[in-house]
Parts: C-alpha cells; structure tokens; sequence
C-alpha cells in the first residue's frame, strides 16, 4: 500500500510537467548551445537547463520538462535567442547570427521559427508585437501634431485589442498583452495617462505578483522606478535608517503601507528593485546591501521574493574596484608573486571571435608594456581542445592558466562572457572589473593609455 501510495504521489508530480522538444539549425558546427529560463526577473540569474553539442551540419536539438509556459533562452557562447516555450509543443528554429558583430559584447539573436503552429504562443505574440509595432508608429507622430485624434487612436486600439483577444483563453498571453500595453501605451500618453492609482488598480492591486511573466516585471521596473526618491524627505530618511540596520520587516511594513503597494508580496518586489537602485546610485554601501539580502533571505516566511534575495546576495557578492584580488594560486602560478606589479587579466575563450580578434592588440601591449606590467590569460581548464582552438592557445606567449569550471575566480570576477578584462593595482588592490579591451570600444577607447601612464610614472621614478 505504500509504495502504491508513493508510485501515486510520483506519478502526480511527474504528470504536471510536460515535454517540450526544440529542434535547431545554425552556422556553427560541433558547438556547444545552452538552454535555460530567468530564475527570476528581479535578479535575472540563468537557469541552465540543459547542453548540447551541434553536429557536423550545425544542428542540434534539447528536450526539457515544463510544468506552464516560459520563456526560454538559446545560448551559444555570449549570444542569446529567445522564445516562449509551451507544454507539449515541439519547435523548430533556426539559430542565425551571421548579421551580429563579433565585437558586440552581448548580442540577441532573432530566432527564426520554421512551421510555426498558428495556435503556439510564440505565433500569437509575434503576430501582436508586429500589430502594436506599426500602431505606434501612427500613434507617435500624431502626438505631436494633434493630441484630440491621438487619444481617439488611442482608445480605438486599446477598443480593438481588447475585442479581437475577448475569447483568448492563455492567461500568460493575456497578461503578455495586457502588460505590454502598460509598458508601451500608458507611458506614451502623458498629459492625458491615467493617474498612479489608476494604474495601480488596474495593473496590480488585485493580481498576484506574475513571476514568469517578463512583460509583467518590465511593467513594475517602471511603475517603481527610483519610488525611493519618490518618498518625502522623512519617509527617505525612515527607509535609509532601516536599510543600514538590515531591518527587513520594518522596511517591508512601511512598504506595504504605501497606497500603490497594498500587500506583503508586492511590497517584497518593491523593496528588492528599491535596494538594487539605491546600491547602484551609491546610496547605500555594498556592505549594508548584503547584510539587508542576507536578512532578508534568513526570513521565516517562505516565498519567491525570498529565492530572489539568494540570489542577488550571490550576484552582489563578487569582487569590485578597491578591494583587494585575493592570493590565488594555481599550479606553479601564485598571483602574490606579481603584487609589486599591475596586473593586467585576460580571461579567454578559443572558440569566441572576438577573443581570437584581440590576440595581436594583446601581443602588441604584451610587447611594449611586459616590462612594467604582468600579462595573464585565464581560460577555462577543460578535457580536449580542437586542433584550431589549441592554435589560438599556443599563440598566448606570456603567462597563461587553465582554470577548472569550479574556480572562485569565475565568480568573484563576475566572468559571465568573454572576453571579459580585470585590472589590478600593485598590492593586488583591484582597480577595474570589467576593464577596457586591447582593441576599442564604441568610443575608441582601449587599456593601453592607462598602461601607458603606469609606463611613464615608473619611468620618471627611475
């Protein structure tokens, strides 16, 4: 009876979650594409859910378990497509980014869907982003010209939207739809929005918070956006007080108070994007944010605001200018041993373009700044490289560490893409995360003056 009991109880849980395959073709070959979601839209932390390989053609293919509808990611290296996966449903997309520069940091690619059911979800909002497309484009030069007609236009599209979408039974759509009108349509109006309370009880008021839904969260990023400088100079003061002493149920009491806030979930929300803000704007030291993350995450009550917290605590705890590079140590490499010196990091993927680009800009500095400043590429330790990846390698004539995937430089340095530059001051004092590349940026600025002036301050020493 027991174990009928919990073949039962399995059996349930497993029944709720639905495969969901996705079948795609690219222009690269034997490489590895990832899958995963957004943990969360507030510390936006990626899931990986799975891995693959291309094959010889460029094609390759996941298959993952999905209890609702999400929106997925496709990665290959630092690039991104995205697509909103639904139950039971098999896609088959093309994964191109041939029209990307290699020299973009972070590019999005627009998947292509081949056969695409009229019925899926990506249809609908493909088909509803191009409508709302082109009627901003009517809707944009009329607010200048004539305001009367631009609010008639206004209510016939909203009218519109609103009788075609009357019989829609996806409540993720629904809420797509009726969120990106929020967004886009609302924040358009001006003179003639409707007030904060309006929106508030219509938007959010009696709607539970929409985790999943990245149109909701893009929604409240806006809604909320700086609420703390919002608030009277007392209130301010009140929320700061709070804030340094890691007092979360205060904070969060004073929060659920507000008249656009009204309930302990929301006002969960609102404190995580508050405190992201202030830290940003200086306001408040990284110190006392990660002591209010981590007294927020060590709170009783469970709930998702409090997963959100782990994982902005984990995000903000990494490495910044002024601290210093802890001692690490890799096989007969000690970073203590270059502490008289600059130090100049690379981190480094074979397979990536814009690495291999930069390898002359990197001999070029190597060459003429060796002397003053230490040149180190990391990359990551792994089982076989191809024969032209261990090409580029053997290129890096200067220092060089293979470091495992487990390493706490990957995290401490916030290493999430490549390349990706650190800069450290003699004494191992960090002095930029993320520094300026060998080869320039939009503004053509490169490393090599800030290399440069170290060069002449030790020479005039001398």
């Amino acid at each position: 009876m027991t174990k009928l009991l919990s073949f039962f109880i399995i059996f349930c849980s497993l029944s709720l979650y639905a495969q969901v395959t996705i079948k795609g073709i690219s222009n690269h070959a034997f490489s590895k594409f990832e899958i995963g979601t957004k943990a969360d839209y507030i510390s936006n932390e990626n899931i990986i859910y799975g891995e693959t390989l291309s094959d010889s053609m460029g094609r390759f293919s996941f298959s993952v378990s999905l209890e609702k509808t999400e929106k997925l990611f496709i990665r290959h290296q630092n690039k991104f497509g995205y697509l909103y996966a639904q139950p039971k449903a098999t896609y088959y997309i093309e994964f191109s980014d041939l029209a990307f520069s290699n020299f973009n940091q972070d590019n999005e690619v627009e998947l292509t869907f081949i056969n695409l059911d009229t019925l899926d979800i990506n249809y609908k909002i493909l088909t509803f982003e191009h409508w709302l497309d082109q009627s901003l484009n009517i809707l944009y030069p009329l607010k200048e010209k004539n305001s009367g007609e631009f609010l008639r236009e206004i209510k016939k599209f909203r009218s519109a939207v609103n009788e075609i979408y009357s019989q829609e039974k996806s409540i993720f759509f629904n809420d797509y739809v009726k969120y990106s009108l929020g967004i886009h349509i609302e924040e358009l109006q001006d003179f003639a929005s409707p007030s904060d309370i309006d929106k508030f009880s219509f938007y959010l008021q009696e709607t539970p918070v929409k985790w999943n839904n990245d149109k909701y969260f893009g929604f409240a990023a806006i809604f909320y956006d700086k609420y703390f400088y919002k608030q009277t100079p007392e209130r301010r003061l009140e929320l700061i007080h709070l804030l340094d002493q890691g007092n979360v149920s205060g904070t969060l009491k004073i929060l659920e108070s507000d008249s656009l806030i009204r309930s302990v979930e929301l006002s969960e929300v609102v404190c995580l994007l508050m405190v992201t803000d202030l830290y940003y704007d200086r306001v408040i030291t990284k110190t006392n944010l990660l002591y209010f993350l981590n007294q927020f995450k060590l709170m009783k009550r469970e709930s998702v605001a409090k997963r959100a917290a782990e994982r902005l605590f984990s995000k903000f705890n990494v490495l910044d200018a002024g601290d210093k590079l802890p001692e690490y140590a890799f096989e007969n490499i000690k970073f203590k041993d270059f502490s008289s010196q600059p130090i100049y990091i690379q981190f480094f993927n074979p397979t990536n373009k814009k690495c291999i680009s930069e390898l002359a800009a990197m001999r070029k500095l190597e060459k003429t700044y060796g002397k003053y400043i230490k040149f180190i590429t990391i990359y990551k330790e792994q089982e076989r490289y191809s024969k032209s990846e261990k090409t580029y390698l053997d290129q890096i004539i200067w220092t060089k560490i293979a470091a495992k995937n487990n390493h706490p430089i990957w995290k401490d340095l916030d290493v999430q893409g490549f390349p990706y530059y650190v800069y450290v001051l003699p004494n191992l004092i960090i002095g930029n995360i993320n520094a300026l590349s060998p080869s320039p940026n939009g503004r053509y600025e490169t490393i090599e003056k800030t290399l440069f002036e170290y060069k002449r301050m030790v020479e005039g020493d001398e």
